[in-house]
Order: C-alpha cells, then sequence, then structure tokens
C-alpha cells in the first residue's frame, strides 16, 4: 500500500543525509586538511556522489520503483521549449533584482561565480553538473513520488533542489533555482524522461555563468549589454507565461499548481528537517568563515 506522507519523508531525508555529509566535509573538515583544492575538491564529489548517494538509496529503499513514462507521452513542442527557456531568462532576472535590492540594503549577494572560468569549472557547469542533478532530482525523485501526482512531484523536485543552494551560493539562489527546478521537474513530465531537463540545465549554466563570466574578463560594455537582453528575454517569458498559464495541463487539470499538490507538503516530518538542516548549515558556513 503506498503512503504519499511516507515515501515523502524518506526521499526528503534521504536527501538531507546526502547532502548533510556533504556539507560537514566541505564547511568543517575539509578547511582543517592538508592537502590541494584539487584533491579536496575530487573528495568533496566522492562524499557527495558515492557515500552521500548511498544514503538516499539506503533512506529510499523501501519506496516502490516505478517508470515514470508509463503513459504515452506527447513530443513537447518548440514552443513549449522556447518558452521554458525565455522563463529561465526570467529566473535570472528575478535573480538579479533580489542581488540589487540584498545590496541596497547593504548586503552582499553575487549573481554569479566570481573565481576566473577554468576548464575544469565549465566542464562541471555544462557536463558533469546538469547530468549528475537531473539524475538525481528529477529522475531518482520521479521514480519514487511521480505517483503521487505531477504537481506534487514537480514540488517536491523543486522544492528540494533550490533549498539546497542557499548553503552552496546564498538565500537569493533559493528562488532562482526554485524557478529552475520547476521548469525542468515540469519538462520531465511532459517528456518522460531527463533528456530536456539536462540541456535545459545546461543552456542555463551556459548563459547565466559561463558566458557572463568570459563577458566580465572581456569587456563591462559587453556585459551591460547582455544583461539588458537577458532582462528582455525574462520579461518576455514572464508575460508570455501570464498569458498561456491556464493552458498548462498537469494530473489532467488545467494550472500549474494547485493546493492539493501543497497539501501536507510543509508540514511533513522529512520536509521539515531538511529544511532545518539546511538552515543549520547556512548558519555554520557564516560563522566559520568569519
Amino acid at each position: 500500500m503506498y503512503n504519499k506522507a511516507k515515501d515523502l519523508e524518506k526521499v526528503a531525508l534521504g536527501i538531507a543525509a546526502m547532502f548533510g555529509l556533504y556539507w560537514m566535509y566541505s564547511i568543517v573538515i575539509s578547511p582543517l586538511l592538508p592537502f590541494p583544492d584539487n584533491i579536496k575538491g575530487v573528495t568533496g564529489l566522492a562524499v557527495l556522489y558515492v557515500a552521500g548517494l548511498g544514503l538516499f538509496f539506503l533512506s529510499t529503499k523501501n519506496i516502490s520503483k516505478q517508470p515514470f513514462s508509463l503513459r504515452i507521452k506527447s513530443k513537447v513542442s518548440f514552443r513549449t521549449i522556447l518558452l521554458c527557456f525565455l522563463l529561465h531568462c526570467t529566473a535570472f532576472m528575478v535573480l538579479n533584482i533580489l542581488s540589487i535590492i540584498i545590496s541596497l540594503f547593504g548586503g552582499v549577494s553575487a549573481s554569479t561565480e566570481s573565481d576566473p572560468l577554468t576548464f575544469t569549472m565549465a566542464f562541471m557547469l555544462l557536463v558533469f553538473n546538469p547530468v549528475i542533478e537531473e539524475l538525481v532530482f528529477r529522475h531518482l525523485f520521479a521514480t519514487r513520488l511521480m505517483r503521487y501526482g505531477e504537481r506534487f512531484y514537480i514540488l517536491t523536485s523543486a522544492y528540494c533542489f533550490a533549498i539546497l543552494h542557499g548553503v552552496s551560493i546564498g538565500l537569493t539562489h533559493i528562488v532562482y533555482t526554485f524557478i529552475m527546478g520547476l521548469i525542468w521537474a515540469y519538462l520531465t513530465v511532459k517528456s518522460g524522461s531527463m533528456l530536456l531537463a539536462v540541456i535545459m540545465h545546461s543552456l542555463s549554466n551556459l548563459f547565466n555563468s559561463v558566458i557572463i563570466q568570459l563577458l566580465m574578463e572581456f569587456s563591462v560594455t559587453a556585459l551591460g549589454i547582455y544583461s539588458l537582453l537577458i532582462m528582455a528575454l525574462g520579461i518576455t517569458g514572464l508575460i508570455l507565461f501570464i498569458k498561456n498559464r491556464k493552458k498548462i495541463v498537469l494530473d489532467d487539470s488545467p494550472g500549474f499548481m494547485n493546493r492539493e499538490a501543497a497539501k501536507g507538503f510543509f508540514t511533513n516530518r522529512g520536509i521539515f528537517a531538511y529544511t532545518v538542516l539546511t538552515l543549520v548549515f547556512m548558519v555554520l558556513k557564516v560563522v566559520l568563515n568569519r
């Protein structure tokens, strides 16, 4: 017998264990190790995607898995893909607005990585992260939770993916990656695979990180023009989404999200524990970096 609350709890606790282990290593243990940064980085990946992912599988081993593309899927139209791309620009626009607001109040919130772009960083952004992160948050989540509804899966996937970025990058990126997570989970639902999500994830990192870092090194003027272009595309995406939102069909009914999908979600013990854990490590990271 399926149990929605229990399965959500196991998935959330699995992700909490996976990233909690990694944060403990990267924030507390790694700075104390007398090894080069590249060795620490490789070790961190092993901690996250070998030991940590092992904990996720252990936590969710009793959940009955099922393919999430059992029913016949219609081909995702080019128009839908284009709108999803424009909404990536919308998300980046929102991130920049939040960053500006925070800076006006004396805070610091960079919207992009400030480290010089290297081949390794580009590979991580364009290949490794899109494939691995979509495998975990879109594919593995779908095989365990899609049976409880497409909207419920999209919300869970996006939330669990977004909140961890509060630790790794900063609070403003929670909003940004939540919007991204919604888009990628939606594409996973509609296509029946994670391939489109991987491609969109990679394109997002290309346009919203790699190109920006290259322009920062090349020309401030070019960066400004590019930012205005992204903002224009973002506004276009937002307008088109509002105009077409009622045409979105999930769980055989119109609308992107509803109360039923969120019912019991934020009061779930696993989600609550995962949220508290991320907040603890956000604070711990700030304290230890002082």
